[in-house]
């Protein structure tokens, strides 16, 4: 980066501001200095017509170590725009008190700058010229790249920045090796996909509604669409609690929750490994207490890595069960296993307390296991954004699907076997 017009500048003359124009230490003078007295000064330095040291300032200290009383100088108003746009950059990137976001910015600029006007410019020769680690200057461009999320560029420190860029980046390309075409784009809002919906049509073709009338066991064997990256599964906890009394009196249908159900259940997911869910993928699993140890063991044979602390939905309304009210205390809580397959990353919304706490004692519910939204958006975006394809297998009214939507999903699909769950949970979607 030179003029061609150069001057012998005395040393002695030159003004270094060191506590304002440079925050690194020097590094390797020695070396440097060996070189110049070997070779020469092949490239000069920078100046203002004042004399202050504008670019250089190792190849000025290690001519200083040699002794020299003049060197080599070029003024900056005799430089090309883009030659002096080149150094403003990188004079900008050694700025002190330099935040992180500046740093981000002077080294993408300067990076660019240099790939447009130099082909075999690199990432590698950015940090070279800039005096960083590669290492460093590959988190810097990286970050650089997602800026425009609020998010990121509001993190605490480059390192937090980068682990969400580094997050979205590993979600982005795991969903990218599937096939995301419009079957995908429209997952379950069209009964006429076989694909998507496993046979069948609904019972109300409600375009909008991602919403299938169909029980998991019957959808599972006939699937062959883009797998899911987020299941989310509130399956009957096989407790019997579904034979108390109804919450919702005006819904007449009823659903199954014995043991039996619950592992057939299980047994089904197992099955779906290979043909519904993806390689990279969490698990949002509900479950009772009294089959803690079954129901981790039994994941954990699917190849799901499972989590042994539990998500905690506790009921600030005393809501609960009390299945011996004269010996044991109310149920005011339920639980979820999360797990994950592959290596999968958490959105950029990062890790959330695995504890919430939300009224349960709704009597609009459509039944008495229907999770609050305010609850299961609170977990669900620690891992649904825009890279997530999200199946609930026994959706009932449908509120994980409609959260997913709100989170931003990439395709959403809710399987319910009740004709009236369904219906209810489709006339009450929004803006379906």
């Amino acid at each position: 980066m030179t003029s061609g017009s150069f001057t012998n500048y005395p040393i002695a003359s030159i003004i270094v501001d060191r506590d304002n124009r440079q925050r690194r230490e020097l590094r390797d003078i020695d070396e440097l200095a060996e070189s110049i007295l070997r070779l020469g000064l092949i490239n000069p330095v920078t100046l203002d017509r004042d004399g202050n040291l504008i670019a250089g300032e190792r190849r000025y200290t290690a001519c200083r170590q040699l002794g020299w009383v003049e060197i080599p100088a070029q003024f900056i108003d005799d430089l090309d725009p883009y030659t002096r746009q080149c150094i403003e950059y990188e004079e900008n990137a050694k700025r002190v008190n330099l935040t992180w976001q500046e740093e981000v910015n002077a080294v993408a600029g300067f990076h660019k700058l240099k790939a447009e006007h130099e082909e075999d410019w690199t990432q590698e020769k950015t940090a070279d010229a800039l005096g960083i680690s590669r290492r460093w200057a590959g988190k810097l461009l990286a970050v650089s790249e997602e800026m425009n999320n609020e998010k990121v560029a509001s993190a605490d420190g480059l390192t937090a920045a980068y682990n969400l860029v580094s997050r979205s980046t590993e979600r982005r390309k795991a969903v990218a090796n599937e096939l995301i075409d419009a079957a995908v784009t429209s997952a379950g809002s069209d009964g006429e996909d076989p694909d998507i919906a496993g046979g069948n049509a609904p019972a109300i073709p409600a375009k909008q509604v991602p919403l299938k009338n169909i029980s998991f066991h019957d959808w599972q064997p006939n699937y062959s669409g883009p797998k899911f990256n987020l299941i989310h599964c509130d399956f009957p906890y096989g407790i019997n609690v579904a034979d108390s009394p109804r919450q919702n009196a005006a819904l007449a249908d009823h659903y199954e929750d014995s043991p039996d159900v619950y592992w057939d259940l299980l047994d089904r997911l197992a099955l779906a490994m290979d043909n519904v869910v993806h390689e990279s993928a969490h698990l949002i699993f509900w479950f009772s207490m009294d089959y803690y140890s079954d129901t981790f063991n039994k994941l954990s044979s699917m190849g799901w890595r499972v989590n042994p602390f539990p998500l905690i939905w506790h009921k600030i309304d005393n809501a609960g069960i009390a299945p011996d009210p004269q010996r044991w205390p109310r149920r005011t809580y339920e639980t979820a296993l999360i797990a994950s397959r592959g290596d999968r990353k958490l959105t950029q919304a990062g890790p959330k307390a695995n504890s919430f706490g939300f009224a349960g004692g709704r009597r609009d519910a459509i039944h008495i296991s229907e999770k609050p939204e305010p609850m299961l958006r609170h977990f669900m975006s620690m891992f649904c954004d825009e890279y997530s394809i999200v199946l609930d297998p026994t959706c009932g009214s449908g509120n994980a699907i409609k959260v997913a939507e709100s989170l931003g999903a990439m395709s959403c699909l809710g399987l319910e076997l009740s004709k009236e769950f369904y219906e209810v949970a489709c006339a009450n979607w929004p803006n379906a």
